[in-house]
């Protein structure tokens, strides 16, 4: 009711002028004072602030999201340049060194944070997809999910925000793969893929493939794979220098010899 009577809103006060344009504050003494009791400069949020690091309100910059430890013991010498916040808040304090490298923390009124070690622990992207070989031996998490039907069959109308499990088809390699891969790239060879060497192409085989368990299908392919290493190592001599020692010929292997019925005949006579 006072301010539809005698509303003040089209008059403006000296001291409010005075406190807008920073009227009476002093410059600091020196660089890195300790500012965080100080309001925020207005200037320096238009980007007119001619003062610089001697001016007596802060200066912030950019998001901070973790309390300076420093600050905290009165320490901090970096003023408004610290890129951590000197503000105390409990949900933004620096984790707990001792809670995170031991597990436990003796100090009763810790003012650190404590976060569980297994919360930090990553899913094991193998396991998402379907199988991992470690087992409950992995250094990552197993969580089990239930895959998403719809997704399964190829569209999933809630998208990210879907309660199920999408499960991923790219993979983390690790330093061992990488190396094989690179082996590859120098022996310019593919490696082995299930479409091009295990996957039939005649309809009728087709049946088949499914009974083949996730096991049988890499150990089909690391024998595959293994056979064709032992072909390049190895190499084969060219024809014309192979003799065949079941006619004495040239020209070709004893297991395709065609003359071989008749070489004992020849000898006999």
């Amino acid at each position: 009711m006072q301010e539809l009577i005698a509303s003040l809103d089209m008059f403006t006060f000296d001291f409010e002028r005075d406190v807008e344009s920073q009227r009476g504050a002093f410059l600091l003494p020196f660089e890195g004072m300790d500012k965080s009791g100080a309001a925020v400069c207005e200037f320096y949020l238009k980007g007119t602030c001619r003062k610089g690091p001697m001016c007596p309100y802060r200066h912030p910059c950019g998001e901070k999201t973790v309390v300076c430890k420093h600050w905290l013991r009165g320490l901090c010498k970096k003023g408004d340049n610290c890129e951590f916040l000197h503000v105390y808040d409990m949900t933004r304090m620096p984790e707990c060194y001792f809670y995170s490298k031991f597990g436990d923390c003796s100090n009763k009124d810790c003012p650190f944070l404590h976060i569980d070690p297994a919360s930090k622990i990553k899913d094991c992207p193998w396991y998402d997809r379907g199988f991992c070989k470690h087992g409950p031996a992995c250094k990552y998490r197993h969580t089990r999910r239930v895959m998403c039907e719809n997704y399964l069959v190829g569209f999933c109308p809630d998208g990210p925000r879907c309660k199920f499990a999408h499960p991923k088809t790219d993979l983390v390699f690790s330093s061992d793969q990488a190396k094989n891969a690179a082996g590859y790239q120098k022996l310019n060879v593919s490696p082995p893929s299930c479409e091009s060497d295990l996957v039939p192409t005649q309809p009728g085989l087709m049946l088949d493939l499914p009974s083949l368990s996730h096991l049988t299908v890499i150990s089909m392919m690391q024998e595959r794979f293994r056979s064709m290493q032992e072909n390049i190592s190895s190499g084969l001599r060219p024809l014309d220098q192979v003799i065949c020692f079941k006619c004495g010929k040239r020209g070709h292997y004893a297991n395709k010899c065609t003359n071989a019925r008749f070489a004992f005949v020849g000898r006999k006579c």
